[in-house]
């Protein structure tokens, strides 16, 4: 029995090695199969990862500025055209260090939210420098804001301090203030605030010569600080990842955000975003347009410029074309930053004038980037912008606050076609997806909306968590609420937002397709199309308006260019003429105000009949 089953269990054995190896093979050839199928499943799908062309760097905005000092002790580092002064680096370090130590004997402490409200300037530029080197987290307040508005976002960052204006245009923030909070006007100057309506505000701090109830004059606080031995053991210990801004978002519907920027982020993001610039060729005099409150204006323009040793201008107190035009004529920029309505402002001042002004030609021939953000250009205005600025290197710079800010711009190399019909590239080091309504990637050339995984994303909205949760996933991909297609090689073409689009008889509408045609017509100048209440078709479609200065337009003008190029359903059913577009502070369109506006008229109509 022995011998029989020992003669037979090689048999066995070998018959069972035989099946393993084929089931093997089989199993090899099935896996493979699978592998490949998954591969180019996924490899079709819209996400790109660019790795970047440089590590990171773990510096703070203080360490920037230092090392700035530095190489360009000499060179200067802003030149404040309204207020007829200038500051090199070496200048700006030491009075930045001077402020900081100043900050920190007022009582202040790392960590503490630092307010700055107001318009460009020195002075707000030196608190931003400051406020970084103290380990403070400073907060930029829009100077348009009401009461209510201001209210809210000092209380939502719980500022310590605030840095202010006396006024702006019509604005008296002083007053505003006092309004607010009536014991502010009850406390004698030089003394710390205790206000039940902003109960954390302990120091209202106002460029003014005037010595104001409740305040501290900038001037006396800057020289508070009698040695920097506490500056420099509190600046020595502020870690790259740390927050050292809070960015309100210039959103055009309810109360912004908070979002909280850390220094790792921004100085990273600044760095990759003057590297496609070609900051870093030359020494470039910048001519500085947006506002510093905006993450444009404190980030890519004041964190860039420090980093690559740039000299920035402010044209102004706040954008206006002349003061930009006498800008452009007595200094030699190099570069410039805006936003599209800006440069359309500009654009035609420089094309009114150009031929009798020779001071203004020769400004002109210096320029080797300029740089568009804040919203869509159009080709045209490129165009535009290429011709009066004599460059082909025109920036768009795409992202959001919450990114710090960039995650797409061009390269230097991008042709006309890509500069004009994407938003450039991949940030460095970033991640990018296109999802659909459930989260789930689309394939590339598909429409969905953009989701961004990146070193640069925020810590999270200041005191609300909830809004966090919302925006942010768990596996820390920000929802970015634009529609986009993303291409193979990691371009993306914005086409819209989600919140804007109009369901009219339950097809989806997308309003950007509609503005970018009717902005193809020679006599307009630019169109805002939204949606509007109907009670058969649930929305329907309205467009909103401008036209280049001197011409005239009927709608049924625009509903014939409309004939035959868009689809029936997505001409818009209601029309109306612009002169201006109500816009935030930072250059955005309020459609929000339009689509009131319109509802409230159709309304009215209504109820007349």
């Amino acid at each position: 029995m022995n011998a029989v089953i020992r003669s037979r269990r090689p048999e066995r054995i070998r018959f069972t090695a035989r099946l393993d190896e084929a089931m093997v093979k089989q199993i090899r050839s099935s896996f493979t199969a699978i592998v490949t199928f998954t591969r180019r499943c996924f490899s079709s799908l819209s996400y790109y990862h660019y790795e970047g062309s440089e590590p990171l760097r773990p510096l703070t905005i203080g360490q920037l500025l230092d090392n700035a000092a530095e190489k360009w002790p000499d060179r200067i580092a802003v030149s404040s055209k309204h207020e007829n002064v200038t500051l090199t680096y070496s200048q700006l370090r030491d009075k930045a260090n001077q402020l900081a130590a100043s900050f920190l004997k007022l009582g202040l402490k790392p960590g503490d939210r630092i307010g700055a409200l107001g318009t460009n300037s020195i002075n707000w530029f030196l608190t931003l420098h400051a406020a970084a080197k103290a380990g403070l987290i400073l907060a930029g307040i829009n100077p348009l804001y009401r009461p209510n508005e201001l209210k809210y976002t000092f209380n939502k960052a719980g500022l310590r301090a605030v840095v202010t204006d006396v006024s702006f245009k019509s604005q008296n923030f002083y007053k505003m203030l006092s309004e607010i909070s009536p014991s502010i006007a009850q406390t004698p100057p030089a003394c710390q605030l205790k206000t039940a309506q902003l109960p954390e505000l302990e120091f209202l701090i106002v460029n003014s010569d005037e010595q104001l109830p409740g305040t501290y004059r900038f001037k006396d606080v800057e020289g508070l600080a009698d040695n920097l031995d506490q500056f420099y053991q509190v600046s020595r210990n502020i870690q790259p990842d740390e927050a050292g801004n809070i960015q309100y978002t210039s959103g055009t519907t309810g109360y912004p955000k908070a979002a909280t920027l850390t220094h790792f982020g921004m100085v990273n993001n600044a760095h990759f975003f003057g590297k496609r610039c070609g900051l870093h060729e030359q020494h470039h005099i910048v001519c500085l347009q947006v506002p510093l409150f905006h993450v444009f204006g404190s980030v890519l323009g004041v964190v860039t410029a420090t980093d690559f040793g740039s000299t920035l201008i402010f044209p102004g107190p706040h954008f206006s074309a002349n003061y930009t035009i006498q800008t452009l004529k007595t200094e030699r920029c190099t570069a410039i930053y805006g936003t599209p309505t800006m440069y359309t402002d500009v654009c035609r001042s420089i094309k009114e004038m150009l031929e009798g002004s020779a001071d203004l030609q020769k400004g002109l021939k210096n320029f080797s980037v300029a740089v568009s953000g804040g919203a869509l250009c159009t080709p045209q205005l490129f165009k535009d912008i290429s011709y009066c600025f004599n460059t082909k290197n025109i920036q768009s710079a795409y992202g959001m606050s919450e990114m710090s800010p960039i995650t797409f711009t061009n390269t230097y190399n991008d042709t006309f076609e890509q500069r004009t019909e994407t938003v450039g590239k991949v940030a460095e080091h970033t991640e990018v997806k296109v999802v659909d309504s459930n989260g789930k990637m689309v394939p590339f050339g598909t429409p969905g909306e953009v989701w961004f995984r990146s070193y640069s994303l925020m810590l999270g909205y200041w005191r609300d968590e909830e809004k966090t949760k919302e925006n942010i996933t768990p596996c820390r991909w920000m929802k970015s609420g634009d529609l986009m297609i993303l291409t193979e090689n990691g371009y993306g073409r914005v086409v819209g937002r989600i919140k804007d689009i109009i369901i009219k008889s339950g097809e989806n509408i997308v309003p950007l397709e509609i503005e970018q045609y009717l902005q193809k017509h020679p006599k307009i100048l630019e169109a805002q199309v939204y949606g509007c209440y109907d009670e058969r078709l649930g929305e329907d479609v309205c467009a909103s308006i401008q036209l280049h200065r001197g011409s005239t337009m009927t709608v049924q003008e625009v509903k014939d260019f409309c004939k035959d190029k868009i689809a029936k359903y997505k001409i818009p059913t209601h029309i109306r003429f612009v002169d201006n577009f109500p816009k935030t502070a930072s250059g955005k369109i309020k459609k929000n105000e339009l689509k009131d506006m319109i509802n409230k008229e159709l309304s009215e109509k209504k109820v007349r009949r």
